[in-house]
């Protein structure tokens, strides 16, 4: 639900999750960087037919502070790895600088309220406390920046071109930070990730599939580049364990964050990189698929249901689009003074939270698995679209939802945990829920939605789940 362009790397954490299972993916004889070279890639539209690199990468520099000179001869260094691991060239050379944790904070604080504006965060926050996804006076500005000044250690600025490392990120993570950040600068180059963010700008749902892809390019090229050179002895995982003992290794702040906040940060690492490998990570094991990374930029996914589950994208005997939710203004049910203040939709990631799915553990190698991150209650999902209304202190928000079946539907009304100020109503494949203080009006509200949603549901759309041409979406 936090807005795609301000994700931030919380690769160092991460790392002690994955690692186990990559080292397993990864049999004795992994293919070196070379011999990725040596391999036919696809070119997209428009690339020269030269093959990218003609070298052997060489292994990461170790230096001894993060200074920018340092930083740069690094990154240099490590591009030629990404362009082999990744089967395209950088199109022009990519500035490193090296910043503080107060530069940091601040970029990510305009980051967020380019995308993200204060009247809509507190809206949003309001909404989402009704529907039982966030703990009563959570303050989702200090959580998400509190998280990232403990864990970035880096960041790729599409705006800027430029890749920023931190001076004080543990110099035994910073080659394999600016692996996964590089492939961003690479992607970017050819894809336009800003352009591609801003188009789905208007759709929650649609904006996390892509910061799933977008991280799921940079993890999966980080994770062959991080097993290669431990496997031929330039990095040691000794290494990687001393770092657990730092405060990002730790991440005490992370793990105090709220579930559904840390879903929107880690999931689109993790699920990303499994989405890519088409929801099997041992295919690493068989070198990087550009291929499949190149037509997922080109077609992106449009909700974070083909993320959870792969083949709803990749098998198109079983591709599943998102359905549009015709829900209407309907504050003069409410009665006078009452309006539209926001909305926005959750998708399957989200309203799985609803439906009583965990937030995997981070430590836990099954991190991964998409089956961690949703239950049978939440996997008919076929749309959703939330409204939050407002009337003088007080609020009201009304959760219409559609599903592949009525038996889905059923599902996920049994799934919903008990609670006396929550109205529930299903018709069809057609669910509805009202909660906050619509007070004698609750019921009419939820009769008034459900009547639209149940007569006027849309067929699958190839566009999007969320009208991203609503103006009403900004307020």
């Amino acid at each position: 639900m936090t807005p795609a362009p301000w994700r931030s790397p919380l690769l160092a954490t991460l790392l002690q999750s994955l690692l186990p299972a990559l080292l397993l993916a990864m049999p004795p004889g992994l293919p070196s960087a070379a011999a990725a070279i040596d391999q036919p890639v696809d070119q997209p539209a428009g690339q020269p037919a030269d093959r990218p690199g003609t070298e052997e990468p060489q292994p990461a520099p170790k230096i001894s502070s993060m200074r920018e000179g340092e930083a740069q001869r690094m990154a240099t260094t490590i591009q030629r790895t990404v362009e082999a691991l990744r089967g395209l060239k950088f199109k022009a050379a990519v500035p490193v600088k090296v910043t503080d944790d107060a530069a940091t904070r601040r970029h990510m604080t305009s980051r967020l309220h380019k995308f993200w504006p204060e009247k809509q965060i507190r809206n949003d926050a309001q909404a989402w406390e009704q529907l039982g996804l966030l703990p009563p006076g959570t303050d989702l500005v200090a959580s998400l920046l509190n998280v990232l000044e403990e864990q970035a250690g880096g960041y790729y600025d599409p705006a800027a071109d430029t890749f920023y490392v931190l001076d004080d990120m543990p110099k035994t993570i910073a080659p394999i930070l600016m692996a996964h950040e590089l492939t961003h600068a690479l992607d970017d180059q050819y894809f336009g990730i800003d352009r591609m963010v801003e188009k789905a700008r208007n759709d929650n749902d649609r904006s996390t599939a892509i910061a799933a892809l977008v991280e799921g390019s940079g993890t999966v090229i980080m994770s062959t580049y991080l097993v290669r050179e431990i496997k031929e002895g330039r990095m040691s995982v000794d290494a990687l364990e001393a770092f657990q003992e730092t405060e990002a290794g730790r991440g005490e702040r992370l793990m105090a964050a709220p579930a559904v906040l840390l879903r929107g940060l880690l999931a689109p690492y993790v699920l990303g990189q499994t989405f890519l490998l088409r929801g099997k990570v041992t295919s690493l094991a068989t070198g990087v698929n550009t291929k499949d990374i190149n037509h997922a930029f080109e077609d992106p996914p449009r909700s974070t249901e083909q993320i959870l589950h792969p083949e709803k994208y990749w098998d198109e005997t079983k591709r599943d689009e998102p359905r549009a939710v015709p829900l209407p203004d309907l504050s003069a049910v409410l009665g006078d003074g009452w309006s539209l203040a926001a909305k926005g939709n959750l998708g399957e990631l989200y309203i799985a939270v609803l439906a009583g799915a965990t937030t995997p553990d981070i430590h836990n190698p099954e991190i991964a698995l998409p089956w961690r991150w949703t239950n049978g209650a939440a996997a008919g999902w076929g749309g959703d679209l939330w409204h939050h209304y407002v009337r003088e202190g007080k609020s009201a928000t009304v959760l219409a939802t559609l599903w592949d079946t009525p038996g889905d539907a059923a599902e996920f009304s049994a799934a919903l945990a008990p609670d006396p100020g929550r109205t529930v109503l299903q018709r069809g494949d057609a669910l509805v829920i009202v909660v906050g203080e619509a007070g004698d009006r609750a019921a009419a509200l939820a009769r008034a939605a459900l009547d639209a949603v149940a007569t006027l549901g849309a067929i699958p759309s190839r566009d999007s789940s969320f009208r991203g041409d609503d103006p009403a979406r900004d307020f």
